[in-house]
């Protein structure tokens, strides 16, 4: 069986870890995702390991108002390990957040994960 792509890794990190709102699931799909050694790369901070990472977007999630969701914006792309993904983020309808995310994965899980967000709206 062959490992995911780095898009794929991407993209499977915006659904289903930075919208994951309860503690445990986020952390069982971050270890199907993030390498146990991952380190996140927001402007401000790095951070890494699973618990930590999963702290961060804890804290992320409730700075957001109800019904905030993050959505993959068109393709993603990649190669040789690394990829791209464009996202927004909001509730229903609405986008309060917009960026792009580069990742780079090994050994089939992501261990590099940069944020780069958008002038505000």
């Amino acid at each position: 069986m062959s490992e995911p792509s780095a898009v794929d890794l991407l993209h499977a990190s915006i659904q289903r870890v930075w919208n994951e709102r309860d503690d445990a699931v986020r952390l069982a799909a971050m270890d199907a995702i993030y390498h146990a050694d991952a380190t996140i790369f927001e402007p401000a901070r790095a951070v890494s390991g699973h618990q930590a990472i999963s702290e961060v977007v804890a804290g992320v999630l409730a700075d957001m108002p109800a019904g905030f969701r993050f959505e993959i914006d068109g393709p993603g792309l990649g190669h040789h390990g690394v990829a791209t993904a464009r996202w927004k983020g909001g509730p229903p309808g609405e986008t309060s957040v917009s960026g792009v995310d580069v990742a780079r994965a090994k050994d089939g899980k992501l261990i590099e994960h940069y944020f780069f967000f958008d002038s505000p709206l």
